[in-house]
């Protein structure tokens, strides 16, 4: 998975270079085109390792071009260029660019945002703001971020990058047929061999071709035999009385559910903000991340509650968070308590 990060983030260098030479011939965008050279590798790269291999245990890293002074400064050049020309279209889009490099999420929504209203056609703001908001989710495709997708597709059928999203939306939607049509599309585009492979294994997470006919199972509802004990997972959410005092309003909240000891992507999440303390939370097969990794009955599941005051699921020093060990199937409303301070 490293090596197709990795390509990944070299076709993303080889777009910037695209983006970037004509801008630095023009001597007014040269900061736009100098930021292009500098950041979008990383902020395209983004959802690839987060929708493949995430790893919710691993310490915070910061984008590659965060550690470079200059880009800090570049980025608030590019700021101040915006507020002098708040219609510069190329200049919103590598902002939003730039911010997704940065980690910084809902600024890098704005951007984005901006961007399409600027441009509704815009394949570019549409994909960005999609990408923006599925980071801000914690990998989650929203309807919002679906919608964005199906957009720039409908725009430009044959965009790589929208065949790649779109194929996601449509699983997360249990519409497996038109997952499967789109990245096939995607490999009918002859991307390098590592690329190729991932695309199989999403392709074959799948299941059989003949069987998508139908879906497996409708949204909101989980892949259990019918009769059997629903494969969801019920807790309430509390709080220790001695971290009650480190809450903020609307703080992000991330529950999910994964396999004890596992360092692959959680089988259900949900992004919520710190007001859900105090309510029951349901996790069940809608709130899967990947096609193909969900809630069974009958496992033994770790559940997590994690108030994140960085806005990421990855955990940070001075997060609050609780856990405990989940039968699903067997296990009624369990309270989860977050009671530990993330070191």
């Amino acid at each position: 998975m490293n090596t197709f990060i990795l390509l990944a983030a070299l076709m993303a260098a080889i777009a910037a270079a695209i983006v970037a030479l004509p801008l630095l011939r023009d001597k007014k965008s040269r900061i736009i085109g100098a930021l292009a050279a500098l950041l979008v590798a990383g902020a395209a790269a983004g959802l690839y390792p987060l929708w493949s291999n995430w790893d919710w245990h691993a310490p915070p890293v910061q984008a590659q071009a965060a550690s470079a002074p200059n880009v800090l400064a570049m980025v608030a050049k590019l700021e101040q260029h915006l507020r002098d020309d708040p219609n510069d279209l190329a200049g919103w889009l590598m902002l939003g660019r730039s911010y997704l490099a940065l980690q910084r999420m809902d600024d890098a929504v704005t951007a984005y945002d901006r961007a399409r209203r600027l441009d509704g056609k815009s394949s570019e703001a549409l994909l960005g703001l999609g990408e923006a908001l599925s980071l801000r989710d914690g990998g989650q495709i929203s309807a919002d971020a679906s919608q964005l997708f199906e957009q720039a597709l409908t725009l430009e059928p044959n965009n790589p990058k929208a065949l790649l999203y779109g194929g996601f939306a449509a699983a997360t939607r249990d519409d497996r047929a038109l997952a499967r049509s789109r990245w096939q599309a995607l490999k009918d585009l002859h991307p390098p061999p590592q690329i190729e492979q991932m695309l199989d294994a999403r392709i074959a997470e799948l299941g059989p071709a003949a069987e998508l006919g139908t879906n497996a199972s409708s949204a909101g509802t989980s892949a259990s035999p019918e009769g059997s004990a629903p494969a969801q997972v019920t807790v309430n959410i509390r709080i220790a009385p001695s971290l009650k005092s480190r809450l903020k309003p609307e703080t992000p909240l991330f529950v999910f559910a994964r396999e004890p000891d596992s360092r692959g992507p959680p089988l259900a999440a949900k992004r919520l903000t710190s007001d859900a303390i105090g309510t029951q939370v349901q996790l069940s097969a809608a709130d899967s991340m990947m096609p193909g990794r969900v809630l069974i009955a009958g496992k033994r599941v770790s559940i997590t509650a994690r108030v994140s005051f960085t806005g990421q699921p990855i955990p940070t020093a001075g997060d609050l968070y609780g856990e405990l060990s989940y039968d699903v199937g067997h296990d009624g409303a369990l309270d989860l308590v977050i009671d530990r301070v993330a070191d």
